[in-house]
């Protein structure tokens, strides 16, 4: 199956509008790097990096050294920036009722140049 991303679109596109949606078609050769994509109220799509934003420091001690790991703040905050792609990419999201029945919605989105130009539901009957 593999890993996912997470996108959360505020454009306007009905039913998914808000909702923290799954998708692997962002990076078409890797499928999903369980990072994490907005889509701004003007349709342009983001993402965020927190690389440097904390350090690993081991404990001196006995005990194994997984248990003396500690991830320390650097003070280095994260940044976004805009993500510019031109493909379709399927964003889904599912519903589980209480009587187990599990109900996926899926949404056809087409970006160009990082903007979303067009999106369709795929599923709808």
């Amino acid at each position: 199956m593999g890993m996912f991303d997470y996108v959360k679109c505020s454009y306007n596109i009905g039913e998914l509008t808000n909702v923290e949606c799954q998708t692997k078609d962002i990076d078409p050769l890797v499928g999903g790097t369980m990072s994490f994509y907005w889509i701004d109220p003007a349709g342009h799509l983001w993402t965020t990096d927190h690389s440097g934003c904390s350090a690993i420091e081991y404990g001196v001690g006995e005990g194994a050294l997984w248990k003396r790991i500690k991830y320390v703040p650097t003070g280095v905050k994260g940044k976004v920036y805009a993500v510019d792609i031109s493909r379709e990419v399927e964003i889904y999201d599912t519903v589980t009722h209480p009587d187990g029945y599990a109900e996926t919605t899926f949404c056809q989105l087409l970006f160009v140049r990082g903007t979303l130009e067009y999106f369709e539901y795929i599923n709808n009957a």
